[in-house]
């Protein structure tokens, strides 16, 4: 999964400091746990001289999602966060140290990476809502269980598509009905839904953020890895061998 490990400074730097100022979420793996916890980047001290931190060589991370993982990850001295910057997987080691209660950083205090894992480069193509490139995917139903019932969330708005995967948006008033929903759950009953088409899959969450800017500010990212390749589907030689036969036209350039 790792093409190499850069013990670079500046380049750990560098991917620190970019999930800070995005605000770009990362997923933490606790040693001895299968589960994925959500997390963000907060701040960071990078061990300058002129650090006004009061712990030197650390991360501060949000509190972890779902909520179980904040009380293992204090229990367990190995963890693992991964991110992708750019087309880059990336991955980093650390040690838990302590937990925070400032203000501006309430959650977690973890160890400075000394080395980031690099990994292969994506090389499909993601199709984002607002962007060039729309999905044309346009809502989504997610089958899940509330209790012993088990319902559909229906018209859920789809933000991006890419080969292997979709990034659902999730309201606030409907996402504390995902509380049984975590990094790693697998979701057996999903429909994505254009004008011409509906494809039936199944997939697994690969992490839940929220969005805190533009359009969608408020909203939270359901990011969920397909079992099925979505390159065909998301292409626009599928919108041609679908919808010209239906309106008779041609898309050809």
């Amino acid at each position: 999964m790792w093409n190499y490990i850069t013990k670079s400074e500046g380049r750990v730097r560098q991917a620190i400091d970019l999930l800070v100022a995005r605000g770009k979420s990362i997923a933490v793996k606790i040693q001895g746990e299968q589960t994925l916890f959500d997390s963000k980047i907060v701040e960071a001290d990078h061990g300058d001289l002129d650090s006004k931190s009061r712990i030197a060589n650390t991360v501060y991370i949000e509190w972890l999602s779902p909520p179980v993982g904040n009380s293992l990850i204090q229990s367990s001295r190995a963890i693992q966060v991964k991110f992708s910057l750019a087309k880059y997987n990336l991955a980093f080691t650390s040690d838990y140290v302590t937990t925070s209660l400032r203000s501006s950083c309430r959650g977690h205090i973890i160890s400075y990476p000394k080395a980031l894992m690099v990994g292969d480069r994506r090389s499909h193509d993601r199709y984002e809502t607002g962007s060039k490139k729309a999905p044309i995917f346009a809502t989504a139903t997610i089958k899940m269980k509330e209790g012993r019932n088990e319902v559909n969330l229906r018209d859920l708005g789809v933000f991006d598509v890419s080969e292997n995967g979709v990034g659902i948006l999730v309201g606030n008033k409907l996402f504390s009905r995902f509380s049984r929903i975590g990094i790693g759950t697998r979701l057996n009953g999903l429909e994505l839904s254009a004008p011409w088409a509906i494809v039936k899959t199944h997939g697994i969450v690969k992490h839940m953020s929220k969005m805190r800017r533009g359009e969608y500010d408020g909203y939270h990212l359901l990011g969920i890895e397909l079992d099925d390749k979505l390159e065909y589907y998301a292409s626009d030689r599928y919108v041609a061998d679908t919808v010209e036969p239906q309106i008779g036209c041609s898309m050809s350039s």
